[in-house]
């Protein structure tokens, strides 16, 4: 039998039974989620609700719940991550919540989804268009990443875990369920727990989170593998707009994908705020 939860609200059962499971281990390790909370599933695509107000109290997530994901040792079998090795000082709660979450992670199709869409994954994408990318994001597919790894590097924060180490990729389950917006919630790291309240910037009542980092829009495509329409950059960055039409141009010559569209999309949008700012 499914296990229902009063604050998932899930099209696939497999994806109910594995949220209310994750639910489950944060209630036990003293977190909060507010009541007023839902977690939703649609079509594979995860986001968080809530009927409270702005700024009100949502998630209060304990560090005994966070996933060291750069301590796993990862595979790849048919676009579904694989756990080969976990370190031997995860604790019970953290072992129980890394196979929760790739567990999810792979029911909502994750893998496949971004390789799909996501531009540094794409694997049609042709190399005169990674190249003019390139001219503007060395980084871009340099090297080229594995998608687990691209996974974690749109879905987890950077954070020491203990007081005076470097700090490290962590999965904060629930959190990372937080689509971005510019005007969304900023959380906060106490070195206890992950705390992030409730802001609704979408007009609907889906909350969001501000992932940070100043990023324009082709930077967001490249990391994120979306184009944010909201961006507000200060100061803004002014982009070669030789290379944008470069990179216009070439999304023009081939065979349409999604990721493609979104890098023309960036493109455009970073040429006209370019040429608003001139």
């Amino acid at each position: 039998m499914p296990m229902s939860h009063p604050l998932v609200d899930a099209e696939s059962p497999l994806v109910a039974d594995l949220l209310a499971g994750t639910l489950e281990i944060i209630r036990e390790a003293g977190g909060f989620i507010a009541p007023t909370t839902r977690l939703i599933e649609r079509s594979g695509q995860l986001s968080l609700g809530s009927s409270a107000d702005d700024n009100s109290p949502m998630l209060c997530i304990p560090r005994e719940c966070f996933v060291r994901v750069d301590r796993v040792t990862w595979a790849e079998q048919e676009s579904r991550m694989v756990i080969v090795e976990v370190p031997e000082e995860f604790s019970d709660i953290e072992t129980e919540m890394l196979y929760l979450q790739v567990a999810l992670h792979n029911a909502c199709g994750k893998l496949e989804w971004m390789q799909r869409t996501h531009p540094s994954l794409d694997p049609h994408l042709p190399d005169d268009l990674v190249n003019a990318v390139r001219e503007l994001i060395p980084s871009f597919r340099n090297p080229m990443m594995a998608a687990t790894d691209v996974l974690w590097a749109n879905r987890c924060f950077r954070i020491p875990m203990t007081e005076g180490e470097a700090p490290e990729r962590v999965l904060i389950p629930v959190v990372d369920l937080l689509n971005h917006h510019r005007d969304g919630a900023v959380g906060d790291w106490t070195g206890e727990d992950f705390e992030v309240g409730a802001l609704k910037p979408f007009g609907t009542s889906e909350c969001a989170l501000n992932y940070g980092m100043n990023r324009d829009a082709l930077e967001m495509v490249v990391v994120y593998g979306f184009l944010d329409e909201h961006i507000h950059q200060t100061p803004p960055m002014v982009r070669d707009p030789v290379a944008l039409h470069r990179i216009i141009e070439l999304s023009e010559g081939v065979t349409p994908s999604e990721s493609v569209h979104t890098l023309a999309n960036a493109a455009q949008f970073t040429l006209n705020m370019s040429e608003g700012l001139s």
